[in-house]
């Protein structure tokens, strides 16, 4: 008789948006969507708002586990074409 020990781990994923200030928005998004590909966090919705001047607000809603919430945002700070960066968390 073989005795089984299931271990189950579960992950706590928060509820975060960010809404980004970007330059050259056509690359940014690219830069932005492989960013959140390589780091294996989902995007629930993304929402562009193109200004006049090339440049655009993007908004980005995800689920992210509450650990790694605070080396993504110093991550996208340092991505090209990332002006200003503001960090919206649910509750």
């Amino acid at each position: 008789m073989q005795n089984y020990n299931f271990l189950t781990v579960e992950m706590s994923r928060k509820s975060c948006a960010f809404n980004l200030h970007v330059n050259d928005p056509n690359n940014t998004l690219r830069i932005l969507s492989m960013f959140f590909v390589d780091r294996k966090i989902p995007i629930d919705n993304l929402h562009m708002h193109r200004y006049k001047s090339g440049e655009a607000m993007v908004i980005i809603h995800c689920s992210i586990e509450k650990d790694r919430i605070g080396r993504t945002v110093e991550l996208l700070e340092n991505l090209p074409g990332i002006v200003e960066l503001e960090k919206l968390q649910g509750k």
